[in-house]
């Protein structure tokens, strides 16, 4: 079929028209998912970024659970076992974790249960100093409450992980390994790790406040027992008892 110059004109200026409609009807449609708004969202995870996109929250499934980030470095999701949990995990304005939300429980076929809520907030470039837990193992055990840390901020957190990580995933030395456990042992004795210094909430049923002095020595502990009688008790460095009120 011929087409005159005027009905080819007329085709050539619809196309381009109809493209042209279609180019802004994307454009719009995507600049409005910013306030776009959904009922339901059914994802495996999620990530918050900043306008760099840096993430600052991840929240996913255990099976896309963020992994743990220190000085740039990102780590196995394994090597903390966090890869049981689901969670939301969140990052500085340098991508390296400053804390998160984790939980998970279950039943076992043989009827024993398990499960833990972890709320943390990290010191930077350090591990955590406010610890929010539920914590009941498959033995029974359950311990329920509020932890503070002391950290010291200066870096050995980043060098223990590394550290840990060489452990378990490198083919390295029975006597690299050796050296290993050594080197996080004189860490922990410096205090380069922290140290656990209050505890309040139950631990197995004993409602509790608990209070360790600067090597995480347990000193002073106000509880309740399992008689119901409510007790204060005073201990020395080596962890002896050494007042107590009321007296036996």
């Amino acid at each position: 079929m011929n087409l005159s110059k005027k009905q080819t004109r007329f085709l050539i200026i619809s196309n381009i028209s109809c493209w042209a409609l279609l180019l802004v009807l994307l454009l719009t449609g995507f600049t409005g998912i910013k306030n776009t708004t959904f009922d339901v969202i059914t994802a495996e995870r999620i990530n918050i970024v900043n306008d760099d996109g840096t993430t600052v929250m991840a929240l996913a499934n255990k099976q896309r659970i963020a992994a743990p980030r220190m000085n740039g470095k990102e780590y196995p999701v394994s090597m903390i076992e966090r890869e049981h949990f689901a969670g939301m995990i969140f990052f500085n304005e340098e991508g390296d974790e400053i804390g998160g939300l984790v939980f998970n429980s279950a039943q076992l076929p043989d009827g024993r249960k398990f499960g833990a809520g972890h709320l943390s907030f990290d010191r930077y470039n350090d591990n955590q100093v406010i610890n929010l837990e539920h914590k009941e193992n498959i033995h029974g055990s359950i311990k329920s409450g509020i932890t503070f840390y002391d950290r010291t901020g200066n870096g050995s957190f980043g060098k223990n992980l590394d550290l840990i990580e060489e452990y378990k995933y490198q083919n390295i030395s029975d006597d690299r390994k050796k050296e290993i456990i050594e080197e996080i042992r004189k860490m922990k004795k410096n205090r380069d790790l922290g140290v656990e210094r209050v505890f309040l909430g139950s631990d197995n049923e004993i409602p509790q406040l608990t209070m360790k002095d600067v090597m995480g020595n347990e000193r002073i502990k106000l509880f309740i027992d399992s008689t119901n009688v409510a007790k204060l008790h005073f201990y020395n460095e080596k962890g002896v008892l050494i007042g107590e009120i009321p007296k036996e």
